[in-house]
């Protein structure tokens, strides 16, 4: 039985998103752990985008159209409503896994009593690539992450792979434009839930090309 999903949500106001898309989805193919179910919400993208997705895709790939952007909260959450696996992992659309990141996530959350798992993050911008802000062990533990996420989104959201059970029992995403991310590990570190970031660059975040969600 497939215990993990994928959740990708798009916004793709033009063809120059559409490429950025496409290289996302393919480093999820390139990934070593293969069982998962992924799922695209794409939210009020341009009219060529859905061909362009699916013409990458795989036929099990589940495509989820919102016509009316009303946040990236509402997008994920909408997404979300579909899924039932043990798992998430979530990936945004202008970004990449780094190989072997799913196994890696896979393996550690299996064997360990965490809720909620990140990874470290390099950035690509202009061409360069170059270590995202956080130092190796840093914010590792729990503890370290605890002491630290109320005063700053320490938690790369695209990396990240949650127990869908604690995302149900916390309502999902709230609404707090820009910040739904932070809102969220915020809420589930204070009720409780385990958090824990892997000390490998496993995520490739792509600066200057976000928009307006």
């Amino acid at each position: 039985m497939t215990k993990l999903s994928i959740l990708l949500c798009a916004h793709c106001p033009n063809a120059s998103y559409d490429d950025l898309l496409a290289k996302a989805i393919s480093s999820i193919y390139k990934q070593s752990y293969k069982d998962y179910k992924l799922f695209i919400v794409l939210d009020e993208c341009w009219g060529g985008t859905l061909s362009k997705v699916k013409d990458v895709i795989t036929p099990d790939t589940e495509i989820i159209i919102r016509n009316k952007k009303e946040g990236l909260a509402r997008a994920k959450n909408t997404g979300l409503e579909r899924i039932n696996t043990e798992y998430v992992a979530f990936l945004d659309a202008d970004d990449e896994y780094v190989s072997g990141k799913l196994e890696k996530q896979m393996n550690f959350i299996e064997n360990n009593n965490v809720d909620f798992l990140g990874t470290l993050a390099t950035i690509k911008n202009k061409g360069q690539i170059y270590p995202s802000g956080f130092s190796v062990g840093q914010y590792e533990t729990h503890e370290q992450i605890y002491n630290r996420i109320f005063q700053e989104n320490i938690m790369t959201h695209g990396s990240m792979l949650i127990r869908k059970k604690a995302l149900d029992e916390l309502g999902g995403y709230h609404d707090v434009r820009g910040m739904e991310d932070w809102d969220l590990w915020q809420r589930a570190i204070s009720l409780g839930y385990k958090f824990h970031q892997l000390q490998e660059r496993l995520y490739m975040l792509t600066m200057g090309t976000s928009v307006e969600r």
